[in-house]
Parts: structure tokens; C-alpha cells; sequence
């Protein structure tokens, strides 16, 4: 019984900072085609992306994932390490330790199958993965319905979060695997909410997505 009335709790949370939609952007013509065209789009806005605005962003992050963990009680947090252009998360990782938080961080797997989340004691417990730009944590692997909330890294999300990533279907893989209690909030700048499409049965939606004007739910 217990459980139940923390989950509804939870999705109680997750509603209320869902009710203001995500605005998507409008692109000018000649409209990308295909994923491979909505990647190099996305990413060439989020690598154009001035230093205010990333400052910026980096402390909505913090504030609202933190406010976020604390309303919903949460434990361990899922979190990454940029790659790319993606939007950094040190302070946000230091943040959340300073509460008495616990993060976890994704490793692929050695044969490439696919990608387990890994209890660590925040950025400087990451270690360089050999022949790759990943930085990765050493140790057992947790479960995934150990996480409690999950910040997960885009490319660009659609207007009902369908999240476009890097195009190795790591996350797409994981996210069903993670309790229905868990939240997953994407990270990026407005200016990468876009109409990108062909939406598969395979890609994963999120439930919230943080921008540099605040949470966010689907349009």
C-alpha cells in the first residue's frame, strides 16, 4: 500500500509540471529529411548555442531537477556526461550530492548490447571508455528500477518528447526497463524541440523536458 500511494505521489508531481506544454519551434525551409537530417540540424543549433544561454540553462537544470527529487522524495538519480554539444550536468551532479543524493551513470556494455546505469560518487569517479569519448563509471551495475528519477541526454525531442539521440538506441532500450514511478526529464535548449520525424515504434517518448525557461510536458 505503501508503494502505491508513493507512486501515485509521484505521478501526482510529474502531472503538475507537465500541465505547461513545450512550445516546438518552426524551422525555416529546406525542412531536414529523415533522422540523419534532424541530427545534423539539432546538433548544429545546439553547437551554435551562445555561452549566456548555456549558463543559463545549466541553472534551470539545477534548480528544477533538484526541486523535482525533492518533492518526489527521490533517492538515486540517473545523470550523464556530456558528450558533443550536449548540455554539461557537473553543477547539477554537485548540487544534488550536496543534498544527500546518489547518482548513477550509463555504461555500454563490452559487447555493445546495450547500456546499464552504474552507481557513482559523482563526475571525478568517471573514467575514460578505451577508443571512445565516453567517460564511464567503474563498478557493479544497478538495476533499473533502482532509479528514482532519470536525466536523460537529446539531441532534439519532438513536440510529444519522442526523443532523437545520437542514433545507437541505447536509451530506447533501457528507458522500458525502468520502474513506471521514474520519471525521465530530457535536457536542451528550446531552439531543439523541433518537428523531426520519421517518428518509429522503437523511439522512446520522455515525460518532461527541461529548457532554459523551465519544465516542460508534451505539446
Amino acid at each position: 500500500m505503501a508503494a502505491e500511494q508513493a507512486g501515485a505521489g509521484q505521478r501526482e508531481v510529474v502531472q503538475l509540471a507537465a500541465r505547461r506544454p513545450v512550445r516546438v519551434q518552426d524551422v525555416p525551409s529546406p525542412i531536414p529529411v529523415g533522422k540523419a537530417g534532424w541530427r545534423a540540424f539539432a546538433d548544429a543549433q545546439l553547437r551554435a548555442l551562445t555561452p549566456p544561454v548555456r549558463k543559463m540553462l545549466v541553472a534551470t537544470l539545477v534548480q528544477e531537477i533538484l526541486a523535482l527529487a525533492q518533492k518526489m522524495d527521490v533517492k538515486l538519480v540517473g545523470i550523464y556526461h556530456p558528450i558533443g554539444a550536449e548540455i554539461e550536468t557537473r553543477e547539477l551532479a554537485n548540487t544534488l550530492l550536496a543534498q544527500g543524493l546518489l547518482l548513477a551513470y550509463p555504461r555500454v556494455r563490452p559487447d555493445g548490447s546495450g547500456m546499464d546505469f552504474v552507481p557513482c560518487p559523482g563526475p571525478h569517479g568517471l573514467q575514460p571508455r578505451p577508443r571512445s569519448r565516453l567517460m564511464e563509471p567503474p563498478g557493479p551495475a544497478c538495476a533499473p528500477t533502482d532509479l528514482d528519477l532519470l536525466v536523460v541526454p537529446c539531441v532534439a525531442l519532438s513536440g510529444g518528447l519522442v526523443r532523437l539521440g545520437h542514433g545507437a538506441g541505447y536509451f530506447d532500450r533501457y528507458l522500458p526497463q525502468l520502474s513506471p514511478r521514474a520519471p525521465c526529464v530530457g535536457v536542451l535548449p528550446q531552439c531543439c524541440v523541433l518537428p523531426w520525424q520519421p517518428i518509429e515504434n522503437h523511439d522512446k517518448s520522455l515525460h518532461l523536458v527541461c529548457t532554459q525557461a523551465g519544465l516542460f510536458g508534451p505539446a
